[in-house]
């Protein structure tokens, strides 16, 4: 499982999040937040998987920030809905 962590793209369900919340007409500084920390936290989970040797407790960090982006992902597109109802 821990080696199919890394086929896990999530830019297009990011990028379907900005654009519906662009169509929406959703913007403000909680949904601004959320996209800075989701930026931040695949810039580390990048570094961490490139600058660290590999093991059980680097892919653990790893998958925190993967988590972390994750779990913005979901408040934004809860953010969007809410604001597009």
């Amino acid at each position: 499982m821990r080696a199919h962590m890394n086929c896990i793209e999530n830019l297009p369900v990011f990028g379907a999040i900005v654009l519906c919340a662009t169509a929406a007409e959703t913007n403000g500084p909680f949904l601004d937040a959320l996209a800075l920390i989701v930026l931040a936290a695949r810039i580390l989970q990048s570094l961490t998987h490139i600058s660290m040797e590999q093991t059980d407790r680097v892919a653990s960090i790893r998958f925190t920030f993967f988590f972390t982006q994750v779990l913005c992902m979901f408040a934004m597109g809860g953010l969007v809905a809410i604001s597009a109802w």
